[in-house]
């Protein structure tokens, strides 16, 4: 809080009666983020599949991660926050996805288009707090080849077991 005060050009104090608490303060700018890459994602997938639209979200959101100062300020102090978000800012990044999946074609019932984002999600926060050797988080294109291979597979119509 200190750090970004001091950023800002405002007081400690200042910073505090507006966000009362640090959780706030973070909650605030992860929304404000899912803004932007939402913006950003509408324009980039146009005319894709849902496996596709989700490899995107995945890419787009570990970039946004790596590229916004205040997001991976957070992360490099606390790692694993990203998978403590408040429930309101989950809730609003899946159904956000979502409705993109949706709009790309997926036809999977709400309550599985949730589930294979809040997993997807999980991933994209594990990886971002406790990186694998074999990933460079920080290439997109490294990013897009692992999402391709395991994100994707997420989305896939498996019929349940019978019996």
């Amino acid at each position: 809080m200190d750090l970004i005060a001091k950023q800002a050009h405002v007081s400690r104090s200042t910073l505090y009666r507006i966000f009362p608490n640090r959780d706030q303060l973070i909650a605030r700018v992860v929304t404000v983020e899912i803004r932007v890459i939402r913006r950003r994602l509408d324009k980039a997938i146009v005319g894709f599949t849902p496996q596709q639209t989700l490899v995107e979200v995945f890419v787009m959101g570990l970039e946004e991660a790596h590229s916004n100062l205040a997001v991976s300020k957070v992360l490099a102090a606390e790692p694993e926050y990203f998978l403590r978000l408040p429930p309101w800012v989950w809730d609003i990044l899946i159904q956000g996805i979502v409705i993109r999946l949706r709009n790309s074609g997926a036809e999977q019932p709400y309550v599985e288009l949730c589930a294979v984002t809040d997993l997807m999600l999980r991933i994209a926060g594990s990886l971002l707090s406790n990186a694998p050797r074999a990933l460079d988080v920080s290439d997109p294109a490294a990013l897009r080849a692992y999402g391709h291979k395991y994100i994707a597979r997420l989305l896939v119509d498996v019929a349940p077991p019978s019996g």
